[in-house]
């Protein structure tokens, strides 16, 4: 395997509100590895997206990353994003970690070009002139299959289609060449024949240009053609890591079961579905112990008492279940 691009350790994400410390984000680790697509998956509010966007310090107030280290590999050096100063960090946001966001409608300014967003991240991050620039814009919007960028790169974002927009997104943040793509719902909002353009740009990334890809999503199709591992993320923790084979055919943690569960198999008849019950605990006051286990069938009385920790029950697949760290046993 190669070697790790990013660390994450022990992440705390909290929203300071009216209603009480919203505790969004509770105790988040794991790596991405170079060259990998590193899958994110859980259920819409699980914090998938804080805690991508708590990775170079992207969280709104009355967010407040309240702990943690996240360490991200520059050549040879380790640096902890967290810790850096505004101005270095603004160096890495954009040109070596670049994001492709959920709504490319909101994340393209609506007063400016399609083409003066991409060259204003190139001139941003580097030392070139604003016409060397909107050629490379230009360049830029033809690797994601824009037919005629020449044209498309006067176009306003209200000018464009939504799948257009969305490679427009895609575009400005591949343009700098980053180490990491953090891919926050990337096929959400365009049609299903938009989505496999998008997919077969994601894999054109990752074998060529040897991108690290962390893919945000709640769809466990994406997550199957795409990711070499996999986090399943449930109330602001990770409940289980795996590489994405191992994750399908051995799934450990009764709520990455209950998700491949209450997927519809095509081979199959459907006599009927198998939804989780329950819902999703309020972050306000989570359960004490497993935040799971009000929704558990396997729940135990430790599992409402204490946390479970992290055990490795096989080479690389994490899960963090009573069930597998001796707690049957007490």
């Amino acid at each position: 395997m190669s070697e790790p691009i990013l660390r994450v350790e022990d992440l705390r994400v909290y929203f300071y509100t009216y209603a009480g410390v919203v505790k969004a984000v509770e105790g988040v680790s794991f790596e991405v590895y170079s060259g990998e697509v590193f899958g994110l998956i859980g259920e819409t509010g699980c914090g998938k997206t804080v805690t991508s966007r708590a990775l170079t310090r992207l969280i709104p107030d009355p967010g407040r990353i309240e702990g943690g280290r996240v360490l991200f590999r520059i050549n040879s050096e380790w640096v902890d994003l967290l810790k850096l100063p505004d101005s270095e960090l603004r160096k890495i946001r954009g040109s070596l970690i670049s994001y492709i966001f959920q709504d490319p409608s909101s994340a393209l300014d609506p007063l400016y070009t399609a083409g003066y967003q991409v060259a204003e991240t190139i001139i941003a991050h580097n030392r070139v002139s604003w016409k060397e620039a909107w050629l490379k814009a230009i360049d830029a919007l033809r690797s994601v299959l824009i037919p005629d960028p020449e044209a498309r790169v006067k176009n306003y974002p209200h000018e464009l289609s939504g799948g257009m927009k969305q490679r427009v997104v895609i575009g400005t943040s591949i343009v700098n060449e980053p180490k990491l793509l953090i891919a926050d719902e990337p096929t959400t909002n365009v049609d299903v024949t938009i989505q496999a353009q998008i997919i077969d740009l994601l894999h054109q990334l990752k074998n060529l240009r040897r991108t690290s890809i962390m893919l945000i999503t709640h769809n466990m199709g994406l997550i199957a053609e795409m990711a070499d591992r996999v986090a399943v993320m449930y109330a602001g923790r990770i409940a289980e890591i795996a590489n994405v084979y191992t994750l399908f055919e051995e799934p450990l943690h009764p709520y990455t079961q209950g998700l491949i569960r209450c997927v519809p198999d095509p081979t199959k008849e459907i006599k009927e579905l198998y939804p989780i019950p329950g819902t999703v605990p309020d972050l306000i006051n989570p359960p004490k112990g497993c935040r799971f286990w009000p929704r558990c069938s396997k729940a135990m009385d430790i599992c409402k008492r204490e946390v479970p920790p992290r055990v490795e029950v096989s080479k690389g697949h994490f899960v963090e279940c009573w069930l597998y760290a001796g707690g049957g046993h007490e």
